[in-house]
């Protein structure tokens, strides 16, 4: 079973592995599918590992239907997995290489360790919990229904996200369109009682401005001409609705 970042992030998408994968040295940890043979894998992975290594197993959902299950999924997005079973290699500073299980060898593991020192880790392991709070994001919008306060949180976390330092344009446009521009326009929704009040007006133009905030990022990607033509839906209700004003 493989894991796309960009299908996660449509799953209606724990930065780093739980502390329970942690070691004060390296600790690995075998990410599987619920119907895996989990005996197997353990003495698989125990074979090749140092006497007394820490080896934990995490059985991934194979779809999205609860938050736990989100949490689950964004685990392994943070962690780098891509490909199910593999074995995670974690340190103090969380995980730093992701290995398939079929075919795995000792030698593997034993050059594994050089990932550790790799110049561009931080800045690859920040990407990967970008996208991981992405997918949770996602999960809370699209799992059950959130309440005010969550729906509050969601949009302070969108925002958050979006100004991050390495937030790239991808990552920005698609939290602006299909994450911070839907929670505010469901804030809209569920103040407006048949007419406007300041607060639904306020949370109307604070979405239309995150929809053209993520237009205009870049107005030739999908997400970009998605925006685009959203908002021209929008203002063609909008003069629509003038007529019975």
């Amino acid at each position: 079973m493989r894991i796309s970042v960009h299908r996660t992030y449509h799953l209606l998408s724990a930065a780093v592995c739980t502390a329970s994968c942690y070691a004060a040295a390296e600790s690995y940890c075998i990410y599987t599918t619920p119907s895996s043979n989990e005996a197997a894998l353990r003495q698989a992975a125990a074979a090749l590992l140092p006497p007394k290594a820490e080896l934990y197993v995490k059985k991934l959902p194979y779809e999205c239907k609860s938050k736990e299950d989100a949490a689950l999924q964004a685990d392994a997005i943070a962690a780098g997995v891509t490909e199910l079973p593999c074995l995670v290699i974690s340190d103090a500073e969380g995980a730093y290489a992701v290995l398939r299980m079929e075919g795995l060898t000792q030698q593997a593991v034993e050059q594994a360790a050089k990932t550790a020192q790799a110049p561009n880790r931080k800045q690859t392991a920040e990407q990967r919990r970008l996208n991981a709070q992405i997918h949770l994001l996602c999960a809370k919008l699209g799992i059950g229904e959130p309440s005010d306060p969550e729906l509050e949180q969601i949009v302070t976390t969108c925002k958050e996200l979006m100004a991050h330092p390495q937030a790239t344009t991808e990552q920005q446009q698609f939290i602006g369109y299909r994450c911070l521009y839907p929670a505010l326009l469901l804030q809209y929704t569920r103040g407006y009682t048949g007419a406007h009040t300041p607060y639904t007006e306020a949370k109307l133009l604070e979405a239309i401005a995150a929809l053209e905030a993520a237009r205009d990022l870049n107005r030739e990607t999908k997400i970009g001409k998605q925006a685009f033509a959203e908002r021209e839906r929008l203002r063609a209700a909008r003069r629509e609705a003038r007529k019975y004003e």
